[in-house]
């Protein structure tokens, strides 16, 4: 045992100093499903239905100039079906959309902090704060009125 811990040290050391954060009630609101759990964070405190909200966000993201060439018709469609994953295009629509800056922490599999990105815009109404690990998403709740 203590030659796989020697082995895997240097590991450890590299990881000290970086933000630690575990996603957990009540804290952050962890959605069930891996593929709309980015949707589920962005609707939480809306009062929205999550169908309409894809609906109107992909919607948006057709309309939008800034991503002309980077979504199609078949793109928006898998989005709508749930057949793709959503990600930075999506934030970045929905941050426009809603008029929100969207911070996104993504962590490692040992979840520590390994980049922070904010998607902003002129005088938000609000922040959005998301964890990301892999495809799925949470979000704090604490860091905004609902």
């Amino acid at each position: 045992m203590e030659r796989w811990n020697a082995s895997y040290k240097h590991l450890l050391e590299q990881s000290v100093n970086r933000e630690e954060l575990t996603p957990a009630a009540p804290e952050w609101y962890l959605p069930d499903d891996e593929r709309t759990s980015l949707f589920s964070c962005l609707i939480h405190g809306l009062g929205t239905v999550r169908a309409d909200f894809i609906e109107d966000l992909c919607d948006y993201m057709a309309s939008l100039e800034e991503l002309d060439g980077l979504v199609d018709a078949s793109y928006l469609e898998s989005i709508r079906n749930g057949s793709a994953d959503p990600g930075e295009l999506e934030l970045y629509s929905a941050s426009k959309l809603h008029n929100w800056n969207i911070e996104i922490k993504t962590l490692s599999t040992d979840c520590k902090v390994v980049s922070t990105f904010v998607y902003t815009v002129d005088n938000p109404d609000k922040v959005v704060q998301l964890v990301r690990s892999g495809a799925f998403f949470a979000v704090k709740v604490d860091g905004y009125l609902l």
